[in-house]
């Protein structure tokens, strides 16, 4: 993982090529996929992959510095499955998969760490039966508070705040066979994950940067360049080519997206297969695009 300071001596290594400088040489890329969700933890990789191949990404990460942890986040990058699989296809990067938790090695730990704590439960039992006894000798039997023999301050303790100083665990941040695990990246794996693999490369072929458009009631937000410095032009939605849209679903995505002043495009998307091959490695996906435009004058006029 790279600090801060790695983060921007990247970013200043990146932005002197935009000056007509040779390109950046790519620095080896790393996708950790924990739970079938793909991350980036090098600054650098990050850097690379917004500047270089127009992939965003979302930042999940924390930042220490900052109280308001909802404005400003940090590493690790999070990428959306079309951006990894695209990665992946083009060799920009390679995959390591974690681990899967339940395994038979953490459940053997787990065993291993409940029969250890057996004693320390029984010991917290035995002493919570003692400490009614040892407040009615405290008592007396006037009521008041003397009479009998004081109790020592530890047996009045319960027996949480007992094994709070001698509890302690130990949760590594990384360990030596981190990534070494054996997976594989299932994206698309469905019609619906195809079509929108199928839009999101097209569209990156053309040029466009993009993001997610749940936001707009939209799939995804079509930038003409980074998201930092341009405004998204298109709200694009995804539909299969025999799909049915209802006019009041149009109507409403489209004067939605003008109001954010961005352009309604519909993505009909459509398998197109070899009739002289055999398997499904031939299917390819054809995409279409229809702008729709939002009639703000005529509805103005007629009152709806």
């Amino acid at each position: 993982m790279t600090d801060a300071s790695g983060a921007a001596n990247a970013l200043e290594a990146v932005t002197a090529t935009g000056t007509g400088d040779a390109a950046p040489t790519p620095p080896a890329i790393e996708i950790r996929v924990v739970d079938d969700r793909a991350y980036v933890y090098d600054a650098q990789a990050c850097v690379y992959l917004r500047s270089q191949h127009r992939l965003v990404g979302v930042m999940v990460g924390s930042l220490p510095g900052y109280r308001s942890q909802d404005v400003a986040r940090g590493l690790p990058l999070e990428l959306s499955p079309e951006e990894a699989t695209l990665c992946i296809e083009r060799g920009w990067a390679t995959m390591a998969f974690e681990r899967d938790c339940e395994t038979d090695a953490f459940r053997a730990y787990r065993a291993d760490v409940t029969a250890n704590a057996v004693p320390s439960t029984s010991e917290m039992v035995k002493v919570g039966q003692k400490r009614p006894a040892a407040k009615l000798d405290s008592r007396g039997w006037g009521g008041g508070g003397g009479g009998g023999k004081k109790t020592k301050p530890k047996e009045n303790l319960h027996g949480w705040q007992k094994i709070v100083g001698s509890s302690f665990v130990n949760i590594p941040l990384a360990n030596a066979t981190d990534g070494d695990g054996k997976g594989a990246w299932s994206f698309p794996s469905n019609m619906k994950e195809r079509e929108r693999y199928a839009v999101f490369k097209d569209l990156h072929d053309r040029q466009y940067s993009l993001t997610s458009g749940a936001k707009f009631g939209s799939d995804y937000l079509v930038y003409p360049g980074d998201p930092i410095l341009y405004h998204a032009h298109y709200t694009v939605r995804i539909v299969s080519w025999e799909a049915t849209l209802h006019p009041l679903v149009i109507a409403a995505t489209t004067r939605m997206a003008h109001a954010a002043r961005k352009n309604f495009v519909i993505a009909a998307v459509r398998e197109v297969k070899d009739d002289n091959a055999k398997d499904d490695a031939s299917v390819t996906c054809e995409v279409r695009y229809f702008t729709m435009e939002a009639d703000v004058d005529l509805s103005s006029n007629r009152g709806f």
